[in-house]
């Protein structure tokens, strides 16, 4: 077996590791893993055993793989579950001249997947990460067999104006230089959710963005229009919305006109971390049709 060299996140020092074994068991919590992919190295998380189909998922801008924690739970027993870090944030690396646009997040997607030798996968996105599922399925369409997508933005002029006005160019440098105050971060977090606030370890994962790959990324979100790719998609969707969110508008998932569509009501932006129970039914679902 080869070695690689990776940097080990959880001590902060590299070091000469084997390459990973193949898992011939289930986990019982997240192993992190790092690899180079599109030039850009990526944390991501696994749980589960290889020779189940990959089920991956992508979180949504200023998140991390932590937000698929009850996911893995329930879903690590049948699937492969994989969560990276998007570049940029979590602990990915943040490269300063790197493509931060939604495009960008497609190419380093589909080097992910080819560096994990996965040809063909399910994706679950949520929020900006669904939008780079959504992306990512329209290019390739050979390599996804499902797409299900949380709160998508498929046109950028979904965001709610609240989103827009934390992030216009006169509000964002102050929310940056001040964000390592805990109750900056819980501003910036406070439409996340609607009954159940986000722990602080989740909100903590907004200060890991540089302010280019924070405001770069979002910029290209903003822009973004999927509306004619997502009405061609040829596998099956899932759209999962919910009633309560203040971050995207609940008419992004009218633009999914081939997904069966599901609303998890009294919820709020991510309901992964605030309804996983239904969350978690709503995909299992969707996972075990034919």
């Amino acid at each position: 077996m080869h070695e690689r060299i990776i940097e080990d996140r959880v001590f902060g020092q590299e070091r000469r590791i084997p390459a990973p074994v193949l898992l011939s068991h289930r986990s019982t919590s997240f192993d992190l893993f790092s690899t180079m992919a599109d030039g850009a190295e990526t944390a991501y998380a696994s749980q589960g055993t290889v020779n189940h189909p990959p089920l991956v998922f992508l979180h949504g801008w200023g998140a991390s793989h932590k937000y698929w924690l009850r996911a893995f739970t329930a879903f690590s027993p049948r699937f492969r579950c994989l969560a990276p870090d998007l570049p940029g944030f979590g602990l990915s690396e943040k490269p300063a001249a790197r493509d931060y646009s939604i495009d960008g997040y497609a190419r380093w997607l589909g080097a992910f997947l080819d560096m994990l030798k996965l040809p063909r996968v399910t994706l679950v996105g949520h929020s900006m990460g669904a939008t780079i599922a959504l992306q990512f399925a329209a290019e390739r369409p050979d390599r996804v067999a499902k797409l299900a997508l949380a709160n998508p933005v498929v046109r950028g002029s979904g965001l709610s104006p609240t989103t827009r006005f934390r992030m216009h160019p006169l509000v964002r440098p102050c929310l940056f230089l001040f964000r390592a105050m805990p109750s900056v971060r819980r501003w910036a977090a406070e439409d996340f959710t609607s009954v159940v606030p986000l722990p602080d370890e989740l909100i903590d994962d907004i200060q890991a963005p540089t302010y280019r790959s924070a405001t770069a990324s979002f910029d290209a979100l903003a822009r973004v229009d999927l509306a004619p790719a997502a009405a061609a998609l040829p596998m099956p969707v899932l759209g999962i919305g919910t009633d309560r969110d203040a971050v995207v508008n609940a008419d992004q998932l009218d633009l999914l006109p081939t997904a069966r569509k599901v609303t998890i009501t009294g919820c709020g932006h991510i309901p992964q971390a605030e309804k996983p129970e239904e969350f978690n039914r709503a995909l299992d679902a969707f996972l075990r049709e034919d």
